[in-house]
């Protein structure tokens, strides 16, 4: 065994970066939430499951807000649209 494989074995974050990067398709974003949780969490060693969860997690919590945004708006559509054709709502009440 030579030096750099004693120094991986010794460090399993360096392993789970050249895994990362021996895979057959890898995106940018994949490397770049690897270096920043690793960044961010040093002394936690997150293996490739670990990171397509976190993805996962992240991918369902953008898509939850995006589907809130959607009905919110659609709902504040119908409220304003059921104000102005009813007449029945009549916000303008004098100050007497």
């Amino acid at each position: 065994m030579d030096c750099s494989e004693l120094r991986l074995i010794a460090n399993p974050v360096h392993l789970v970066a050249e895994k990362i990067q021996g895979k057959t398709k890898i995106t940018n974003t994949d490397i770049k939430l690897n270096e920043f949780l690793n960044d961010k969490y040093p002394k936690v060693y997150l293996s490739e499951l670990n990171l397509k969860e976190i993805l996962k997690l992240i991918d369902t919590y953008i898509d939850d807000l995006l589907i809130q945004r959607i009905v919110n708006e659609c709902i504040n559509e119908i409220i304003d649209d059921i104000i102005e054709k009813s007449d029945k709502f009549d916000f303008c009440l004098p100050f007497d």
